[in-house]
């Protein structure tokens, strides 16, 4: 059921089998499967079923280091989470993702790709999509479209894309199971330890209207974000340095993002290969959603050139033109998402007098917009997806800033490594060598050869991850392989945060899987 707990009796403890905190895709997914195995659930979001300025306001923070967007507009407080404004790309990470790669200082998961396959199927469908297949050489066949023949340093990385909402998706499910309670406008403020075993004995909650309540269950699950997780963590003790699970200095420490570039644009010879296979096109079996197929290194390549992982897709035909690689057209498009619910609505004055700084290039990308179908493009511009490496110094923090309950607000430290950008340039370099050899044409660069250049173009996934990172040994993380914090016996973390590296594919598949599977061993156990 949903209750408002702005409404309810504040007096009377919440209690439980299990707590969850996050009502985005992976707090939904544990309580789903808890819910199913006959556990009662409490589900705390900090947020209503739409965005709601208060609410959203506390996920605001400040950042240092590389250029990064405000806090408050890479997330969202509200059910769903962030899948209430995300595109629907969704592929899991990589084989070679999960292993310690010795070029890839703190890389290395605690567990193999094959752990996460068993529960793909369950993820696929709580994400609204066909079934989870993702062999290349069976999508080209099923779609009779061809991959670019780029030899063995590439291969089509396949994407099932729908951006379902979490929140409208799974709400009847929400309410109409008993075993269920789902607060919207209850904020978790902090965990408290009892004098049993180090056990976590109750969860302070409260809302912005002033009311206090505690929540008691047998065990607990941290599903906020690569951001709140870390936070709620270094605010449930007497200082962070004492905080539940910090013991070794850990949580908030292996931020990671995926870096987003627009490097510059594959010319084609004459005649143009067709790019059919690697734009988005219907699933062939009329299964909801669309599949497209990215330019990826290939894993033995990545071994002997000793890269991080990363691929490539192309902008659509009307976006060939160069002003949509400048700053004006991007924060129009910034505008237009927020208008179709595909970003955190907001900052539209500081977008708007962007974008109206060059009418002429305005005009440009809506004309080609309105002419899409007519167009034959010269060139197709290509953007970047890229893995950026674990690192210890790239955390978040508590700032000195105070949310509307008097609470430190979050403090990202983040840096993108020479590595990250060495490693993004060598992946262009060989992409255009890939297209000469193969004779379908050449890349051409929008950018300098100087890292600092191609450092300065690089754009945010809005993708948090790490930061209570997944390890068997206690001192390499946070968590052990089944989301249990380390030295705490009944508190657990699911989402991205568990990341102990991140690839370059979207995370949110990745994180449902784990879900499934952390709501299957929390319903295991007595």
């Amino acid at each position: 059921m949903l209750e408002d707990a702005r409404r309810r009796d504040a007096t009377r403890p919440l209690e439980c089998d299990v707590c969850i905190v996050g009502g985005g895709p992976a707090g939904i997914a544990v309580a789903l499967e808890l819910a199913a195995a006959g556990r009662s659930v409490c589900l705390l979001e900090a947020g209503g079923l739409a965005h709601e300025r208060r609410s959203q306001a506390l996920l605001a923070g400040e950042s240092a280091g590389s250029r990064y967007p405000p806090l408050v507009e890479t997330r969202c407080a509200r059910l769903g989470g962030a899948t209430g404004v995300w595109a629907g790309w969704c592929r899991p990470l990589d084989a070679i993702d999960f292993e310690a790669r010795g070029w890839v200082a703190g890389s290395g998961w605690p567990f193999l790709r094959e752990e996460i396959l068993p529960h793909l199927a369950r993820a696929h469908a709580l994400c609204g999509l066909g079934p989870p297949e993702y062999e290349a050489a069976d999508w080209e066949s099923r779609a009779r479209m061809a991959r670019l023949p780029l030899g063995e340093e590439f291969e089509p990385a396949i994407f099932h894309m729908r951006p379902q909402k979490f929140g409208d998706a799974h709400r009847a499910a929400l309410e109409r199971d008993p075993r269920i309670r789902v607060l919207l406008h209850a904020v978790a403020l902090r965990l408290e330890r009892g004098g049993d075993g180090g056990l976590v004995a109750r969860l302070r909650a409260g809302t912005l209207e002033g009311r206090r309540f505690e929540v008691l269950a047998r065990r607990y699950v941290l599903a906020a974000g690569g951001i709140e997780n870390a936070r709620l963590l270094l605010l449930s003790g007497d200082s962070p340095e004492r905080a539940i699970g910090n013991a070794r200095g850990l949580v908030g420490r292996y931020f990671m993002e995926h870096g987003f570039i627009n490097a510059g644009s594959f010319v084609p010879r004459d005649p143009a290969p067709s790019l059919a296979f690697h734009l988005p096109f219907a699933h062939p079996e009329g299964a909801r959603g669309t599949v497209r197929a990215l330019v990826a290194l290939g894993a033995k390549t990545q071994r002997e050139a000793r890269l991080l992982n990363g691929a490539l897709f192309f902008h659509p035909a009307y976006e060939a033109h160069a002003a949509f690689d400048s700053e004006e057209v991007r924060a129009m498009l910034e505008i237009g998402n927020a208008l179709r619910g595909r970003a955190v609505p907001g900052a539209f004055g500081r977008r708007a007098a962007t974008a109206l700084r060059a009418p002429g290039k305005l005009a440009t990308a809506v004309l080609r917009k309105l002419a899409a179908r007519r167009l034959q493009p010269a060139r197709w511009r290509t953007r970047a997806i890229f893995e950026c490496a674990p690192d210890r110094g790239n955390r978040v923090t508590l700032s000195g800033r105070k949310d509307a309950f008097g609470r430190p607000l979050a403090r990202l430290e983040w840096r993108l490594g020479e590595g990250d950008v060495a490693s993004a340039m060598e992946m262009h370099r060989r992409f255009d060598a890939a297209l000469r050899r193969s004779g379908l044409g050449h890349f051409e660069s929008r950018l300098p050869t100087e890292p600092a250049a191609w450092r300065e173009a690089v754009e945010w996934g809005k993708h948090h991850l790490g930061t209570t990172r997944m390890s068997r040994d206690p001192a390499q993380g946070v968590a052990d392989p089944d989301g249990r914090v380390h030295d705490v016996p009944n508190l657990y973390v699911a989402g991205s945060s568990v990341f102990p590296a991140g690839g370059y594919a979207n995370p949110t598949l990745t994180l449902v899987a784990l879900a499934v599977r952390l709501g299957r061993h929390l319903a295991s156990e007595p």
